[in-house]
């Protein structure tokens, strides 16, 4: 029992230090990742309280939704004048780890740090997502596409290999 206590304020410590500074940034209305659920009452000697605790650790959800659609309005068309100017993207987050998908994005406009941003911070939230939640997946690496330009968009294309790790 001891151990077990102990572990929670371990991981509740280190998960502290992980988003230290976030609270205070400059933009406060940015969205930031959701915590990790952790029981902050033991279920075997208080069923009703866990319980309770748990249901409303569940209600704070980050809006994925929202930050999917402020990441693909910043990131437009992705129009380009060459392949160059198109890079290939991980974007989400498997319950295993690595990208849940990619995507194409176009740098032609010279905001390449605010998308890379965004993106940095909608795979921080899906990946606490998963955590909070405790999802799992397959486990299968997605294979990175290719990038080609077609009437001026970055386009992705299958790399060919389909096979899973």
């Amino acid at each position: 029992m001891y151990s077990k206590s102990l572990i929670v304020i371990m991981v509740t410590l280190g998960l502290a230090g992980c988003q230290q500074g976030q609270a205070g940034s400059a933009d406060t209305a940015e969205r930031m990742p959701p915590k990790p659920l952790i029981e902050p009452i033991d279920p075997a000697s208080n069923p009703a309280a866990a319980v309770k605790a748990r249901k409303q650790q569940m209600a704070q959800q980050v809006d994925l939704k929202a930050m999917h659609a402020d990441v693909m309005a910043l990131i437009g068309e992705a129009r380009a004048d060459n392949v160059a100017q198109c890079r290939v993207v991980g974007f989400g987050s498997k319950p295993c780890g690595g990208p849940a998908r990619y995507i194409a994005v176009s740098v032609k406009d010279g905001n390449e740090g605010e998308i890379m941003a965004k993106i940095g911070q909608y795979n921080a939230a899906a990946k606490a997502e998963n955590e909070r939640l405790g999802l799992m997946s397959d486990c299968a690496v997605v294979p990175k596409p290719t990038v080609t330009l077609k009437d001026g968009v970055c386009t992705l294309q299958d790399s060919g290999d389909s096979a899973a790790f």
